[in-house]
This record gives structure tokens, sequence and C-alpha cells, in this order.
């Protein structure tokens, strides 16, 4: 299935590994790190419009990326039928 993730970008359900609130991952220090190393190695996308809500890991031919959205990680579990933990 494919879930709109902001702007234009529509992803496969799939491929997403891992759905992260910001908020909460800015106070995780090694998460934090992998973060900024994917955004050195241009593996982040931002389509967030300057509103920063959720991170999304996607992996795409054994390689992870990262979208950065406006809508809330709630929005995105519901609309990829996960739970929430």
């Amino acid at each position: 299935m494919y879930v709109h993730i902001g702007k234009e970008c529509v992803i496969n359900s799939d491929n997403i590994v891992a759905i992260f609130n910001i908020k909460a991952i800015t106070k995780k220090k090694e998460l934090k790190e992998i973060c900024n190393n994917m955004r050195i190695s241009d593996n982040i996308i931002d389509v967030s419009e300057n509103n920063k809500k959720t991170l999304i890991l996607y992996k795409i031919n054994k390689n992870i990326k990262g979208y950065i959205t406006n809508i809330s990680s709630n929005t995105i579990a519901k609309r990829c039928n996960l739970k929430v933990c």
C-alpha cells in the first residue's frame, strides 16, 4: 500500500523500517547521530515545510533513506495500518 507523507510525496508502506516522533528522538543520542550521518550523505529528504514532526526510515535497494515530514507519527502509522507503541 502507498502512503502519502506530505507535499506530493508518496511511499510504499512495505518499505518503511521505522517511524519516529522528531521530538522524542532528539533526546536519544545514538539515534540523533544516525540522523546526522544520514543527512551528511544526502539520504534524508525533507518534505516538512519547516514543521518537522516525523522521521520515517525507508529501505530501498538495501539502502536506508530518511524522510522528514510535517505529518505526525501517529497519523503516518495509522495510514500504514500499524499500531503505535
